[in-house]
């Protein structure tokens, strides 16, 4: 099921690029140049880094995902 999410997600809004893998059954985000991250799910096709204030919502039909931090949303979309 975590399938569908995997990839690396770019955006023209923001020059950066995530990576979600995933490791048993739990996502893992990683950020170019910075640590890898556990995803908790909060909700269908949504998970969110708490610790960053980071809210990721994926559309795996779209190949999107949002970033949602500090009021900012980013639209990132699968390579």
């Amino acid at each position: 099921m975590l399938d569908q999410y995997i990839g690396v997600y770019s955006s023209n809004q923001v020059p950066i690029k995530l990576t979600i893998t995933k490791s048993g059954h739990t996502l893992i985000v990683q950020t170019t140049g910075q640590a890898a991250n556990e995803l908790e799910p909060s909700e269908k096709d949504t998970f969110k880094l708490e610790k960053a204030g980071i809210v990721l919502s994926f559309d795996p039909q779209e190949k999107t995902m949002v970033l949602k931090q500090g009021g900012g949303e980013f639209t990132f979309t699968k390579e």
